[in-house]
């Protein structure tokens, strides 16, 4: 089954039980993917974390009902996945502005704010050019600050910043010029599909005397694909689906599960977002 197939039979998936509490393990298994892999993979073929989409799925779903049906408020919001009516009118009032008791009154779609279903002929728009170099990295130690959970609140930039301020507090450092963002995702637990482990970090020659509210990690030797990511940080993301979606389909490459992948910032990357910064991003392959 090609990567193409792989996401459009995942979010056939999503279509046939949007009635109920759509697991991210669940979507990641019907995809044949590990759910590390799927939730990178699904970002960049979609633009939309998994939670997001699906949310957004049974909005539009159940918005139309509003319209085409007289179905009970109360009734489509349990066929939502709502617990409450209460919940379903806050959840719905959030995406299309106004109460779902109004929105049906008004008799009026708002096909601007629906999300439709994924269609993959329109993702991924154009190719990437990028081309990595594979390494082979030694293992390496970091100590940092940690942040755990779906960046829904531009949290990660906000703990670089903290690093920043703080970075000074760590000590037995390896090279002071060098930072690293290093993330992971579980393959269990948490909520479905986007929630992660992001830690800024620095990198150290042993993991002691570790600053309040910082954490240590070690990462093992491994091989990896590294591309360079060049100019200013606000096309990042775009960045990642290349490497995620269009560089791993093309190439059929393997990206190792349940390892770390991570940024690395070098000599070579300047804050400021100048056209010659540059930005390392290493992926685990097999």
């Amino acid at each position: 089954m090609g990567y193409r197939d792989r996401i459009n039979r995942a979010t056939a998936y999503i279509e046939a039980n949007l009635n109920r509490d759509i697991k991210a393990a669940e979507v990641a298994r019907e995809a044949a993917y590990s759910l590390f892999h799927f939730h990178r993979i699904f970002l960049a073929a979609t633009g939309d974390t998994l939670k997001a989409y699906i949310r957004m799925r049974q909005m539009t779903r159940a918005a139309r009902r509003l319209i085409e049906t007289d179905t009970g408020i109360i009734d489509i919001a349990l066929d939502a996945g709502f617990d409450s009516q209460e919940a379903f009118t806050r959840a719905f009032k959030k995406v299309f502005g106004i109460p779902p008791g109004k929105y049906r009154k008004q008799n009026r779609h708002y096909p601007s704010v629906y999300k439709n279903r994924f269609n993959f002929d329109l993702c991924l728009k154009g190719g990437c050019d990028m081309t990595p170099e594979i390494k082979e990295k030694k293992g390496f130690k970091i100590v940092g600050l940690r942040y755990f959970g779906a960046n829904e609140n531009n949290s990660i930039p906000k703990i670089w910043d903290e690093l920043l301020e703080r970075g000074g507090e760590i000590r037995h450092l390896d090279n002071p010029k060098h930072y690293y963002g290093l993330c992971s995702v579980p393959e269990e637990g948490g909520e479905p599909g986007e929630q992660f482990e992001y830690i800024a970090g620095r990198a150290v020659t042993r993991l002691a005397d570790i600053p309040d509210n910082m954490v240590g990690r070690e990462v093992p030797a491994g091989r990896y694909a590294v591309f360079t990511h060049t100019g200013s940080l606000d096309n990042l993301k775009e960045t990642y689906a290349c490497i995620y979606g269009e560089w791993a389909k093309t190439e059929g490459v393997e990206i190792l599960s349940g390892a770390y992948d991570f940024e690395f910032y070098s000599e070579d990357f300047h804050p400021s977002g100048s056209e010659n910064s540059k930005l390392y991003i290493y992926v685990p392959v097999k």
